[in-house]
This record gives structure tokens, sequence and C-alpha cells, in this order.
């Protein structure tokens, strides 16, 4: 008796545990149908948005907008399309956005989500041609606790109103990571932000002088010297005048001069064994370092340059 109830329960369980694996392979392959479906419509929608960029005054329809994640795939469409061209005529993409309704759409989920997952739709929203209205709803976002969300609503503001780009950066309460400078200089690279490297190094606020010093590290400004000199000597913030001297590297300008020294001399251990790495790369030789250096870092570095397999001024 007890050997056939062991049987029976065994053949139940086996049983219980092949509808599993099959419920769950079936699941896999709705979700890799949905995929593939939703891959062939991103493919239409992008064909349909570049014949709307070649010079059709009507909006295109795009199909099956009803089912999930259709609305959502046409903003990325949009977004995707806009970040990788430059100087692009957004009038077309604008039709398409206002007739869809798209930052709308994106507010109201934005609305309904936290963290990063509203940072996301702001994200889109930034990248997307949008009405002044929506710049205003999403205002509030830009005291969110969040920085990611904060940060996001700043990018909608700028890339929406770029005449007020530096008004906006300069009220930004946290200070800018490496991340948000580059994402800020993406919109200049794309020629949404035309603003110059000058003003921002001379501004009082630190968040454009970051910024300034990004666009001179990105761009390879050798007129630049002579402010990032300055920034050297006199800038207050630690941080700021570190880069000010990695942006001197970047261009592989002369390090030479008491502010230089000075600045050298006051560095934290960590700093300037981070600067003198980022030397090295830039093939800067010991022998003229030599005045920067104290006796006790000299082999340090010279082991850095004997590493790099480069010709060394």
């Amino acid at each position: 008796m007890i050997d056939t109830l062991y049987i029976v329960y065994t053949a139940l369980a086996a049983a219980a545990v092949a509808l599993l694996l099959a419920g769950r392979a079936a699941g896999m392959l709705r979700a890799r149908r949905r995929a593939n479906d939703l891959a062939t419509l991103g493919q239409r929608y992008l064909r349909l948005t570049m014949l709307a960029l070649e010079g059709e005054d009507s909006v295109p329809r795009f199909p099956e907008l009803s089912r999930p994640g259709a609305r959502l795939l046409l903003a990325r469409t949009l977004s995707g399309v806009l970040a990788a061209t430059y100087g692009l005529d957004a009038g077309p993409l604008r039709r398409i956005v206002r007739a869809y309704d798209l930052d709308g759409w994106l507010l109201r989920r934005a609305r309904r989500a936290r963290g990063y997952d509203r940072a996301r739709y702001l994200a889109l929203l930034a990248m997307l041609p949008v009405a002044p209205r929506t710049v205003r709803q999403t205002e509030r976002y830009l005291r969110s606790s969040h920085r990611a969300v904060a940060f996001q609503a700043l990018m909608i503001r700028i890339t929406a109103q770029p005449e007020t780009a530096l008004r906006a950066m300069a009220a930004y309460p946290r200070a800018f990571t490496a991340a948000e400078v580059a994402r800020i200089l993406a919109e200049l690279r794309r020629g949404v932000l035309p603003i110059a490297y000058e003003p921002l190094l001379r501004a009082p606020q630190s968040n454009l002088r970051r910024v300034g010093l990004g666009i001179v590290r990105e761009f390879a400004v050798e007129e630049a010297e002579p402010y990032l000199l300055r920034l050297v000597a006199e800038e207050s913030s630690e941080e700021l005048a570190c880069e000010a001297l990695h942006a001197l590297c970047s261009l592989r300008r002369p390090l030479d001069g008491r502010g230089v020294s000075e600045r050298v001399a006051s560095m934290e251990r960590a700093g300037r064994r981070a600067l003198l790495r980022r030397m090295a790369r830039e093939a800067y030789g010991a022998g003229a370092l030599r005045p920067l250096l104290d006796a006790s870092e000299r082999p340090y570095y010279e082991s850095l340059v004997a590493s790099y397999k480069c010709a060394l001024a």
C-alpha cells in the first residue's frame, strides 16, 4: 500500500513539474514572439518617421498604436532619430508628437511612476520636441529629491528652451556629475545648445564652469589655456581646479608656472597620483615635470612612463 502511494505521489509530482516547465516554456515563447513583433513594428515606425523627415507635410499614420508597448516604442523611435542626427529640422517630429499626444502620454506615465522609472519617462521627453506646456508641467520635478528625476526635468527645459539654458543650469542646486556634464555636451554636439566656453569658464556658478571645462576637453579648445591656468591658480573649489589641470593635460599644454606648482603641491596624495597617471597617458616625460614632482614621487611617475609604449616628450 505504501509503495503504491509513493508511486502515485511521484507521478503527480512529475506531472506538476512537467506542467510548470511547459507553462514557463510557453510564456517564454510568447514573450519572444511579442519582442519579435515589437522589433518588426519598430522598423515600420522608423521607416514612416524617415519618410516624414523627407518633406511630407502630412503626419504619417503609425499602425497598432493601441497595442501594449507601441506608444512607448514610437517615442523611443523618435528620440533615437533625434539623438543620431545633427542640426535636424524637428518640425516633422514635432507634428508627430503633437498629433499622437506623445508628450502628454509620457507625462501621465511619469506621474504614475516613481524613482528611476519616472526619470526614464522624463529622459524621453527631454529628447523629444515638446510643447511649452510640457516644460511648465515638469518644472515641479526640478525640486524632486531623486537626483535623476530632477536632472531630467532640467534637461527638458534646456532642450525645449535653449535660450534659457545658462539660467537654468546656473539655478540648478546640485553640482553636476561627470555623467550629467556629458549628457549636456551631447546636446551641444547635436547643435541644440549654441553656447560658448568663455562665458562659462568666467561664470560665478560652479556648474557653468564645469560645463565650460567639459566643452574645452571635449573639443580640445587650445585657446582656452589662459582660462584654465587662471582656474588652476584661483579656483576655490579643489575639485574644479583639478578638473582644469586635467583639461590642460588633455590639451598637452606645458604645466609650468607658479599657480600650477602651488596647486599641485596642495593636492592630496590620491589626487596627485590620479593627475600623474593622466600626465603619463598624455605623454608627459618625467624630465618636463621635475619641478612639479616631489622626490618621493619621481620613481612612481618614472614607472608609469616606462609602462607606456609611446614616445614621451
